[in-house]
């Protein structure tokens, strides 16, 4: 988990800002005064006056400069003006596509759920990268559990499968369970539920409970599976915990968007209501 922690921060840390660049690489003047122009705006607060004007100025002088490009998106993403984001970042991606294209698939499947749009994006990406596993700039999730959450809200459970495969069981096999995403287990089991393959979303939600313990979402949707398969003392049992975690333990959040699958006190009184219960 230490590894994957560091993940997270690493990947906060892409999202507010990649960082100075190296003005020395580039060889005609306007590129290396787009580069210094945008070097001097991120020593600025992300999305403020004089950072947005900076960064105009370099895009301005040189307008092949995509970092800069992509750095002009990033607040207006953040504030939910979604058409300025993309008018700046399509830029970004026309002039370096592998670089960017993961970003914007990322963003898309996030905060539009535009799930056709981002795995377009996405495998594009997969393919000029050579298949690579790489994670979303939050560090939140390997690329292949992105491409799969979207396949499944498209009712593509095959695909699905096969890209959750891609995201979790292969990573699993080669680097180890600290590098398996926070809820890739969870997500899948969600999967599972809805096609109705209990005994394997049963088994993705006790892999998932190694890794988040005491998460709401975890005794919720082994109580959805236990009542799918009769069991409804056990169904019972589970989302009585996961109303007892909800006063004092964690749930899935994130400070942008509502995530999939994430439960909510109402979920947890609606399924203990149930006549059945």
């Amino acid at each position: 988990m230490k590894h994957l922690y560091l993940l997270l921060c690493c990947g906060m840390i892409s999202v507010a800002g990649k960082g100075q660049l190296n003005c020395d690489a580039f060889t005609d003047s306007a590129s290396v005064r787009g580069c210094r122009l945008y070097n001097y705006a991120i020593t600025f607060y992300q999305g403020s006056r004089l950072n947005q004007q900076y960064l105009d100025s370099a895009v301005g002088v040189c307008p092949t400069l995509a970092e800069g490009w992509r750095a002009l998106s990033v607040p207006y993403l953040k504030r939910g003006d979604f058409a300025a984001w993309r008018r700046y970042l399509d830029k970004a991606v026309a002039l370096e596509p592998l670089k960017t294209l993961d970003v914007r698939g990322w963003c898309r499947f996030k905060f539009l759920r535009d799930y056709e749009g981002a795995l377009q994006d996405l495998k594009r990406f997969d393919t000029l990268s050579g298949f690579a596993h790489r994670h979303t700039g939050d560090g939140t999730y390997s690329l292949y559990v992105v491409m799969a959450l979207c396949e499944r809200e498209l009712g593509n459970y095959d695909a699905a499968a096969r890209y959750f495969a891609k995201g979790i069981d292969s990573i699993f096999y080669m680097k180890g369970k600290d590098f398996i995403g926070l809820f890739d287990f969870l997500h899948r089991a969600v999967m599972k539920i809805r096609i109705g393959d209990y005994n394997g979303a049963l088994a993705d939600l006790e892999q998932e409970e190694k890794i988040c313990k005491n998460y709401v979402e975890v005794a919720y949707y082994k109580g959805v599976v236990y009542r799918a398969m009769g069991k409804h003392q056990h169904a019972k049992e589970q989302f009585e915990a996961a109303r007892r975690r909800c006063r004092d333990g964690f749930r899935m959040t994130d400070i942008y968007c509502e995530m999939h699958d994430a439960v909510y006190p109402a979920d947890i009184d609606e399924a203990l209501a149930q006549r059945e219960l």
